[in-house]
């Protein structure tokens, strides 16, 4: 067994109740199910924080370079080992492809927003008018609402009107200002910040 404070992962025994003090980072407790001989990655079982069934748990992987120092709660008996062999819970794989599917959708829908083409500026304005109303990018110029186009410089001069709705082009063109002022206040203060 590893003596109190010492970071030996190889000394761990199986079973033992441990809390692992992390370089910058709190502490994690939990019995040891497992020591990596390669990487030295410390795997351990805790109760589930939020629990599904009655023998729910959390894993932690805790990787050598992460630890500082370990300290033995309780050492490992019987009980503990046979505790820890137990079948871990099955997987819903359903459910772990839907957040799969759910993230790389949230990852497409956030990176359409971006345009490394655009100037910073144009980004900006997008960043702007989007928080309000559905925005695309159309190569470097803005596409709100399929109704107005905002083009390159991003100024309420450079929109002009997909349908001739001029009551639409007037709110784009005011919410748009109303963007742009607030970005150069924000750049203003950042400057004078430094």
């Amino acid at each position: 067994m590893a003596p109190n404070g010492k970071a030996d992962v190889n000394a761990l025994e199986i079973g033992a109740t441990v809390a692992i003090t992390l370089k910058g980072a709190g502490t994690v407790e939990g019995a040891v199910y497992t020591v990596d001989p390669v990487t030295k990655t410390v795997i351990l079982f805790s109760p589930a924080e939020k629990p599904v069934t009655q023998d729910s748990r959390d894993v932690r992987l805790v990787p050598h370079h992460a630890i500082q120092t370990i300290k033995v709660l309780k050492p490992a008996d019987a009980a503990d080992k046979k505790a820890l062999v137990a079948p871990l819970p099955c997987v819903d794989v359903s459910a772990c492809r839907k957040r799969e599917e759910d993230a790389f959708e949230a990852m497409e829908s956030a990176m359409a927003m971006l345009n490394p083409t655009a100037s910073a500026s144009g980004q900006a304005c997008f960043d702007a008018l989007s928080k309000t109303l559905d925005c695309s990018w159309n190569g470097d110029a803005i596409n709100v609402l399929d109704q107005v186009r905002v083009d390159p410089p991003y100024t309420e001069g450079s929109c002009v009107s997909l349908d001739g709705n001029k009551a639409s082009l007037g709110r784009i063109q005011k919410i748009l200002a109303a963007g742009l002022k607030k970005t150069s206040s924000a750049d203003s203060l950042a400057q004078a910040g430094r």
